[in-house]
């Protein structure tokens, strides 16, 4: 019996589909689709995202991934013993790579809403100290300068009569 990647390599042959279409049709990265035909499910974080991206492939592909996915349990007991951690010893820099792509991921939406709640905070408090101002301040002395600086005149203004 053929293994799941070799299973995966010939279905996509008999379609005359390439790698790059597989790629994309699946939104894998090549190399993971490569690593798949291969059988180095450690270009894969965790054993949830191979057996999924061995579901996409055979669903590309039009074939059933049920014994592909019972054929992959198998392959990876006969490597490893232990299924739960079936390359956590291969963890290497791809797996240090995914994790902390999974990190990012979980930790970016509390950066950026708590950079929105500290501008909120900043602009409130910009603004209540703008309205707690007198807008009278701007105003200035009171007095008129002449349009040019030769001429040094400075005028007072005269303050309506008083009824």
């Amino acid at each position: 019996m053929s293994s799941v990647g070799e299973q995966l390599r010939r279905a996509r042959e008999a379609r005359g589909l390439t790698v790059e279409q597989i790629a994309e049709e699946t939104k894998l990265m090549l190399a993971q689709v490569k690593a798949l035909e291969s059988g180095d499910y450690s270009a894969f974080p965790a054993m949830v995202y191979t057996r999924g991206s061995i579901k996409s492939y055979a669903d590309v592909v039009k074939i059933d991934p049920t014994p592909l996915l019972e054929q992959l349990k198998e392959e990876l007991q006969g490597k490893t013993g232990d299924v739960s951690q079936p390359y956590s010893e291969n963890m290497g820099e791809d797996g240090l790579f995914w994790r902390l792509l999974m990190a990012v991921k979980t930790v970016m939406p509390l950066v950026v809403i708590a950079l929105i709640l500290g501008g909120a905070v900043i602009g409130y408090t910009l603004w209540k100290n703008q309205q707690g101002k007198d807008p009278l301040m701007a105003l200035g002395n009171g007095r008129y300068e002449g349009a040019t600086q030769a001429e040094h005149v400075v005028e007072t203004l005269s303050l309506p009569p008083l009824p």
